[in-house]
């Protein structure tokens, strides 16, 4: 019987049929290995004559080429594509990007450097009640504050401020210029002009605190000055500070070469609620001491204590004066603040003792100040939200004004007592007041703050005022205060 056999457009075909079934479950080396050893076959059969294996042959090599080349290309975008990737990954962790968030910061991508632009206003308007009106407490618009500053941090760990209070009356002043490590929380270090470790209050930026002006105790702490500072949290809840300073206040070099001892300023403190891991309490203690030399020339407060409303200076005394050594100054400070929700109750109290020889005598004096206070917000906020490291910061409204909300709403009273029986007032002041003050606080917005503040002032000895005395000053005080 004679055998038909297929076309040779038929074998074709069945030929790249049966080489596309063979490589379809083939790695690509092993389909081309299977297909040239069928052409092989297919001629040495006779199925296929050397012309016709050379033309497929050549086609097949031609399409590796093609294929090999696409592949090429195809590899060259992937890397091209890698390596542009890469390269943006590198230029965005080093690329400043800018965000506003309680003010305006420039950040890198891997968040390890930023700067901000910082600065607050303070508008205030003060009026006081007629029969204690004299030079120092008229009624008056009054800038309180105005700063401008920068602050930033470098490969996360560095960290510095420089900011300038440009509401002074002559010239701008340094306020702060400090720069801080930070690599470890529980030990960290700061150098420069910075705030000491004393004092809830005082420690408690002017942005945030609970009255328009702080209360009579802060006269006696030690504030804004030079030196170098330890600092941290070495463990769940607890805070310390341990400072070396001038002593002499803010912007204020060492002067004597003979007598120049610095000041040793220390706070500790804890807030236990964190050991109770809840975060709708605060329950912070700390206590501090500082002691060093002032010169005999010196005034135990300076240029003296004015009102809590800002008005008179109701107290200041004569200098040391014929001191034959600087005098020994140490100052002891005790803070308590509760707090559960929307409702805090805080407390301070300082002791400033004064030791000298005058004349061969001794002297040893002191002057001591405390204040309790009680604040509610009525709009529900929790104060816990506010408290890190030892201190408050800023109240965020719930529900912010103009965005269907009213904005955060504060009410509180202080009462504060001042007694410095141990010296003798300057002529027409006291050397003893109590304070009361009642405040209203609108925080339309987190950035935003305004103020109503009533405060009475009772002197133990009446003051002198133009065309008398006066046994008491009353003041109504007005504030609107914007930071950023």
């Amino acid at each position: 019987m004679r055998r038909n056999h297929p076309t040779r457009g038929a074998t074709l075909a069945l030929t790249a049929l049966v080489a596309a079934l063979l490589g379809a479950s083939q790695p690509a080396r092993a389909q081309s290995e299977i297909f040239d050893d069928l052409l092989e076959k297919l001629r040495d059969k006779g199925v296929l004559s050397q012309d016709e294996y050379n033309a497929l042959k050549q086609a097949r090599d031609e399409e590796r080429l093609e294929q090999r080349a696409e592949r090429r290309k195809e590899a060259m975008k992937e890397a091209q594509a890698v390596e542009k990737e890469e390269k943006a990954k590198e230029e965005e962790k080093t690329t400043l990007k800018g965000r506003f968030r309680d003010g305006f910061t420039f950040e890198s991508g891997d968040k390890q450097h930023s700067i901000s632009v910082t600065g607050r206003v303070q508008a205030d308007y003060r009026s006081f009640s007629e029969d204690s009106t004299n030079a120092n407490s008229a009624n008056t618009f009054d800038v309180r504050r105005a700063y401008i500053g920068v602050t930033g941090k470098f490969y996360n760990d560095w960290t510095f401020d420089v900011t300038a209070d440009v509401a002074q009356t002559s010239a701008p002043q340094l306020d702060v210029a400090w720069l801080n490590w930070g690599k470890y929380k529980p030990v960290q270090a700061r150098a420069g002009q910075f705030k000491m470790p004393f004092s809830l209050e005082e420690l408690t930026s002017s942005r945030f605190i609970d009255f328009q002006e702080r209360s009579l105790v802060n006269s006696l702490v030690p504030a804004k000055e030079r030196g170098a500072m330890l600092h941290g949290s070495p463990g769940t809840g607890l805070f310390y500070g341990v400072a070396l300073s001038n002593g002499a206040g803010k912007n204020a070099n060492e002067t004597s070469a003979i007598e120049d001892s610095k000041d040793i300023i220390g706070r500790l403190g804890v807030n236990a609620a964190e050991w109770l891991d809840n975060k709708d309490i605060v329950l912070h203690v700390a206590g501090a001491y500082s002691t060093g030399t002032i010169p005999g020339n010196a005034s135990p407060v300076g240029s003296g204590v004015r009102t809590e409303g800002r008005g008179l200076t109701f107290f200041n005394t004569a200098n040391f004066g014929a001191a034959t050594d600087d005098v020994d100054r140490s100052r002891t400070g005790g803070e308590l603040s509760v707090a559960w929700g929307p409702i805090k109750a805080q407390a301070e109290y300082v002791k400033s003792n004064f030791d000298w020889t005058a004349g061969g005598v001794g002297f040893d004096q002191d002057i001591k100040a405390y204040y309790a206070e009680a604040m509610w917000l009525i709009t529900g906020e929790k104060y816990a939200d506010a408290y890190r490291g030892g201190a408050y910061a800023a109240i965020k409204p719930r529900n912010t004004f103009g965005s269907g909300g009213w904005g955060a709403w504060e009410v509180g009273v202080r009462y504060t007592d001042f007694d410095a029986e141990d010296f003798t007032p300057s002529a027409g002041l006291t050397n003893k007041a109590t304070a009361y003050t009642v405040g209203l606080k609108w925080i339309p917005v987190t950035n935003v703050r305004f103020y109503l503040n009533y405060v009475m002032t009772d002197f133990d000895t009446p003051v002198a005022v133009n065309g008398g005395t006066t046994d008491n000053e009353e003041a109504i005080t007005l504030r609107a205060a914007v930071y950023f």
